[in-house]
């Protein structure tokens, strides 16, 4: 059956959580999460945009990082310090992209699109066999002291018409 997508994510705060449901909201597909295996507190942001900074890699849960099944992946990441975070970093070092088309989605703090993450992240599937076809970012304007992910309605939108974009969607 390799005519098939999944959808993978990270989500330390929820908002990638968020716009990954969307996903599978609208197409159906399959949807794998991305633990690392010690919880982060929240108290603990700027450790974690430091080791996002260095390139550090996080332990993660088990997965099934061989990916033969699908064609079509769907990477769902957030921007930390202006790079990938630990957890990611990981699961780019051990998934199996050969022969994959990745489709990125990011989300960040600010407006600016995160050109440097989505060449990082390109560079690092190639690599490994992977084509990436496209990508697409959203602020999610997360304030730590209310620490809420982004809502749903607000991804909404900007999902419909990406995977419209891309033709996993009539319309």
């Amino acid at each position: 059956m390799k005519n098939s997508s999944l959808i993978v994510y990270y989500s330390w705060i929820g908002s990638t959580e968020v716009v990954a449901k969307e996903i599978q909201r609208l197409t159906g597909f399959e949807i794998q999460r991305i633990e690392e295996k010690k919880n982060r507190k929240l108290g603990k942001i700027p450790g974690a945009a430091m080791g996002a900074f260095l390139g550090l890699k996080s332990r993660i849960k088990p997965m099934d990082f061989a990916l033969e099944e699908y064609e079509n992946i769907f990477l769902g990441a957030q921007v930390w310090a202006g790079k990938t975070s630990p957890a990611i970093n990981n699961y780019l070092k051990k998934a199996s992209f050969k022969g994959k088309k990745v489709w990125l989605f990011l989300t960040k703090g600010d407006e600016k699109i995160p050109q440097q993450v989505i060449d990082s992240i390109t560079k690092r599937i190639e690599k490994k066999g992977g084509t990436v076809i496209d990508s697409m970012s959203i602020t999610t304007k997360w304030d730590p002291k209310v620490n809420l992910p982004i809502a749903r309605e607000e991804v909404e939108e900007p999902v419909y018409e990406w995977l419209k974009k891309s033709g996993f969607l009539e319309g």
